[in-house]
């Protein structure tokens, strides 16, 4: 019987990171697909590490065959299916066997739309004392070597995305038409768009204020330069200082401590580096802050806007990428590029009416595209489950 062979290794830890975007999204689609069809989908995984164990259970409980990495490559075990696969995440290992067809999502093309952004050198560990020298050096170096990386990932995504034996799906406007900016080969009504499934637990249920500043704001992801907190860290250090009257302080998740950046903080006592959280504590920080700031430089969706407002949380945010298309009128913006104009926003925060106004426009957001993300997932799975009757797509 022809099956979809499902890549879940794609949905387990990836460069060093246990828990990632790209897993959310790979399980809620295999759920769903198991959900609608289990007696079609087999899945391909790597026993020797880290798996969400609700799949474990889903699998055991629908009857779902689990094919394991060391048995064989996903390749050769595809083929015992029928050669039809999907995965949630591209990977050169696709391109090398045109004989197979392959469902795949793109997320978005960061490479090729942000390769290089000069305020990447603050998130690497200099000495104060030489900073600026070694990261004149460093930005030099850094810039030339992206250069080359962008050409050669222009190339690789023109060859990949180009051939007859791939499907792709993508999770916003914004990457789809990223898609066909970058690669013109690729014909618009070829590209599916099904929004990123909800990532939202709604059986996670939070404590009020427990152990927690009365007012914080709260910056996630802080480690990672596409995700551009060293500028929002920076705006509200000026404003502390600017606007001595403002109060609380600055929780940020992904860093474990200030010294990981290369800044000079001059309100040091005002900023709390947490490190990494898990959902139930992150769901926590975005029910219990007073305003979240999502600087980020690019994204082809982005879920941490929309788990702040199903907390209540109002959101200021980037004017770039996709997250204008998901956030809609339910947010401040601001460019991401502009201390000034962040500082603006946050400003803007502290009027208690204009608050108030964006936490329920939040709500209310969450709640539309929530409807449009269910709809959606359901959609995705069929278009996945049709390439069992016609690979002719």
């Amino acid at each position: 019987m022809k099956k979809i062979l499902f890549d879940l290794t794609k949905t387990q830890p990836m460069n060093g990171t246990k828990f990632h975007g790209g897993a959310k999204y790979g399980i809620a689609i295999f759920k769903k697909l198991v959900d609608i069809a289990p007696d079609k989908i087999a899945a391909y995984y790597d026993d020797s590490i880290y798996i969400d164990e609700s799949v474990i259970k889903l699998c055991h409980s629908k009857n779902i065959i689990m094919e394991k990495k060391r048995d064989a490559s996903i390749l050769s075990i595809s083929r015992k299916y029928g050669n039809i696969l999907y995965s949630p995440l591209i990977d050169s290992t696709y391109l090398t066997d045109d004989s197979f067809h392959i469902i795949v999502t793109i997320h978005g093309l960061r490479v090729l739309e942000l390769p290089f952004d000069e305020y990447e050198i603050y998130y690497r560990k200099f000495p104060l004392k030489r900073v600026k020298i070694i990261q004149s050096i460093y930005k030099f170096f850094l810039k030339r070597k992206r250069k080359k990386n962008y050409i050669c990932d222009l190339q690789y995504q023109k060859k990949s995305l180009t051939k007859s034996n791939i499907s792709f799906v993508t999770v916003s406007n914004h990457s789809k038409y990223s898609l066909l900016t970058f690669i013109p080969q690729i014909k618009a009504n070829d590209i599916q768009v099904f929004f990123s499934p909800s990532t939202i637990d709604d059986s996670i249920r939070v404590k009020e204020k427990s152990n927690i500043a009365e007012k914080y704001y709260l910056i996630v992801s802080g480690n990672r330069w596409i995700k551009n907190s060293v500028r929002a860290i920076i705006a509200l250090d000026e404003l502390f200082t600017e606007h001595p009257e403002i109060s609380g302080i600055v929780i940020v998740t992904g860093i474990k401590q200030k010294s990981d950046l290369t800044i000079n903080i001059k309100n040091p006592n005002r900023f709390v580096f947490v490190g990494y959280v898990d959902e139930t504590k992150l769901t926590e920080l975005y029910h219990n802050a007073y305003l979240f700031i999502y600087p980020s430089l690019n994204e082809g969706f982005g879920y941490p806007p929309l788990e702040a407002m199903h907390e209540g949380c109002p959101v200021i945010a980037s004017a770039i990428a996709s997250i204008p298309e998901i956030c809609g009128n339910a947010v401040l913006y601001f460019n991401p590029y502009s201390i000034d104009e962040i500082k603006m926003r946050i400003l803007q925060m502290e009027n208690k009416s204009i608050r108030s106004e964006y936490i329920k426009k939040g709500f209310e957001r969450e709640s539309y595209i929530r409807s449009k993300q269910d709809e959606d997932l359901e959609k995705m799975a069929h278009y996945i489950l049709s390439f069992l009757n016609n690979t002719e797509h």
